[in-house]
């Protein structure tokens, strides 16, 4: 679906039926070669970078978090969004990813790493609250 500069899909990406949503930044030029390059490396070393992501999540837990590391570890790394961009000179690809877990109770808590890739490798990961700023 192509919304103001933006194509829009969702993409299944495991056998359980987890899907991301998939953004490329078109502008007035529509889907280019590059947007199709940067996405067949995405799903080509998808599960190379989801292991890093989920390594670096590790060294990251907070002393609440470390408490619930086994139920956290349990947990599959979620991915929410992937951006393709075509006009970034730091980076060409954002992954965000996700875990949820019990936080108090009924409550639950999101912990979110933003990735940002560039040909191929990932350049920068941090978690953060908003996703939508760069790192």
């Amino acid at each position: 679906m192509l919304i103001n500069s933006s194509y829009f899909s969702e993409i299944v990406y495991d056998e359980n039926r987890r899907f991301f949503d998939l953004y490329l930044n078109v502008g007035t030029n529509g889907i280019l070669e590059n947007h199709v390059k940067k996405f067949n490396e995405l799903i080509e070393n998808l599960n190379e970078y989801l292991i890093k992501i989920s390594m670096y999540l590790k060294s990251t837990y907070s002393n609440s978090e470390k408490k619930k590391a086994a139920e956290l570890n349990e947990k599959k790394l979620n991915i929410s969004v992937v951006q393709i961009l075509d006009d970034n000179k730091d980076f060409d690809t954002v992954i965000v990813c996700e875990k949820e877990y019990k936080y108090f109770g009924i409550f639950k808590r999101n912990i979110s790493v933003r990735t940002e890739i560039k040909n191929s490798r990932i350049i920068t990961m941090e978690r953060k609250k908003d996703t939508l700023k760069e790192n």
